[in-house]
């Protein structure tokens, strides 16, 4: 498998408008300014949220992709037990908890059926 590089994306904040950097006098702000500062917040935020979870979705796929890499290396690990001129030496106890770790990521949860939850309920 070709090794993944997370890309990162740098953020800028935009400051406010120019206007609303220092308040007026009064200490107010005007409908359109606060509108206008209120969509630009809304706009970043919405940026933010994309940009959030575009990171999740690569976080995701790397998770997925090192599980794959770590069931690959359980194998070999069983393989190579398995070989009687093996030079590799893994105790016992080693092998049976990685037979054990296959046989829980190749398993498929039962999901409770909807009698079982009703009747607890």
């Amino acid at each position: 498998m070709e090794e993944q590089k997370i890309k990162t994306k740098e953020v800028k904040m935009s400051p406010l408008k120019k206007g609303l950097d220092a308040p007026k006098a009064s200490g107010k702000l005007s409908y359109e300014e606060l509108n206008q500062a209120c969509m630009d917040m809304s706009q970043q935020l919405q940026n933010q949220t994309a940009y959030i979870q575009q990171l999740q979705r690569q976080l995701q796929h790397q998770d997925a992709v090192f599980q794959i890499k770590r069931m690959e290396f359980l194998f070999k690990v069983v393989e190579l037990s398995n070989v009687p001129a093996s030079t590799a030496r893994f105790s016992q106890e080693f092998l049976v908890s990685c037979i054990d770790e296959i046989q829980e990521m190749l398993t498929i949860p039962k999901e409770e059926s909807k009698e079982d939850s009703s009747k607890e309920g």
